[in-house]
């Protein structure tokens, strides 16, 4: 039984009242439907690299390192 026949199924055993609700329920999500945009599945790390200074990497790569260093030692 598809999908459909069960929607069908379930509406005719409901009062007219609730098939009522129902009915403008689908009309909003049909009207939705056609402005929805669908994300897509890019990871973060994919989209922050491409916003990623590529001169500057380097040097982030060993900035913490850098900065415990020179906060610890003892000169």
């Amino acid at each position: 039984m598809s999908t459909l026949e069960k929607a069908i199924n379930l509406l005719q055993d409901m009062p007219e009242q609730s098939i009522e609700k129902v009915y403008k329920f689908i009309q909003v999500l049909h009207s939705q439907q056609e402005s929805i945009d669908v994300p897509s599945k890019e990871s973060a790390f994919g989209i922050a690299h491409k916003y990623a200074n590529l001169d500057l990497l380097e040097k982030e790569r060993e900035a913490f390192e850098n900065a415990m260093l020179e906060k610890h030692s003892h000169n």
